[in-house]
């Protein structure tokens, strides 16, 4: 279950951008990277437990990450 498929951290980053300023988009994709164990490049190309874990935290942020990680979850899980 360690595939990998077309959601980077770039992505995460753009969906996020649709919400907030860029600035509040970068904080808000390090902290929820930093708190699922990670750090990869914008386009590093993420496993789907790693792409899950990001969604999650970003999901526990509330406000605009929640309205984006519970968009991306819902894309991922479709």
């Amino acid at each position: 279950m360690s595939e990998t498929n077309d959601y980077t951290m770039g992505f995460f980053y753009d969906e996020l951008k649709k919400r907030v300023s860029d600035t509040n988009a970068k904080l808000l994709l390090h902290s929820a990277a930093v708190k699922s164990g990670f750090s990869p490049r914008m386009d590093t190309l993420l496993k789907r437990e790693d792409a899950e874990a990001i969604c999650m935290e970003l999901i526990r942020s509330g406000g605009p990450g929640f309205q984006a990680g519970r968009t991306i979850y819902s894309q991922m899980n479709a």
